[in-house]
């Protein structure tokens, strides 16, 4: 895991296009999974660059989803399409489905998401995380945090959240490129590089058993000793 600085969470477009673009161009299936919050003007503007005829090969899905009706407010699809995300010829797979409990909704998102993942030549995920060191939709101390599944749903203030698991994370990504901008990320980011925590008081310590894992943010530099 590697911390990297740069001015802006805007600098980080190009390193997460140029991956994705470089993996759709030799022909491989990528599988992207992308965050809502901070991050969804990043993908946008990523988007947008990927050439049109590149992104057949491209399955995009989303970490996480904020459960409700589809196309509700809070819903991290709805203001991915909402600040235009536009996914050209890619295979955009929305997680909430019409008359589903949270339970059925994390199931069939489960289904959906793991063939994604055995169809996939390479798994690129695009994450943020908050100032309490949560990443996904796995808060501190949630029952997502132990979860054996690969996808997990639960009641949570101010949103009962649908989420990829660090299980999930750790058995299917080859590669993170996380966002983590602002002063208040910054304990969150030192304790990330300096410390061992239990992920049920950082989530964001799975990140450290990743294959790859880039941490862009404009506060702090710096990799973990081999």
């Amino acid at each position: 895991m590697e911390l990297i600085k740069i001015p802006t969470i805007e600098d980080g477009v190009a390193p997460l296009l140029d991956r994705l673009v470089e993996e759709l161009g030799t022909g491989r299936h990528v599988l992207w999974l992308v965050s809502g919050g901070s991050n969804i003007g990043l993908s946008v503007s990523v988007m947008r660059e990927i050439p049109d005829e590149l992104t057949n090969n491209l399955t995009i899905y989303l970490t996480d989803e904020r459960y409700g009706d589809i196309g509700h407010a809070d819903s991290n699809a709805f203001q991915l399409e909402q600040a235009g995300f536009d996914p050209k010829n890619a295979r955009q797979v929305n997680v909430l489905a019409r008359g589903l409990s949270l339970e059925e909704t994390a199931e069939q998102y489960a289904l959906s998401i793991a063939a994604a993942f055995e169809a996939s030549d390479i798994v690129i995920a695009q994450l943020g995380m908050g100032p309490d060191g949560h990443i996904l939709g796995v808060l501190p101390g949630s029952p997502a945090v132990n979860s054996d599944k690969i996808i997990d749903g639960y009641d949570s203030d101010p949103f009962t959240r649908v989420t990829l698991t660090l299980g999930g994370l750790q058995e299917h990504v080859d590669a993170a490129y996380t966002f983590a901008f602002g002063e208040g990320k910054r304990q969150a980011l030192d304790n990330l590089l300096t410390k061992d925590l239990d992920y049920a008081k950082q989530p964001a310590q799975a990140l450290k058993r990743l294959p790859e894992c880039y941490v862009y943010n404009d506060l702090l530099a710096g990799e973990l000793p081999e």
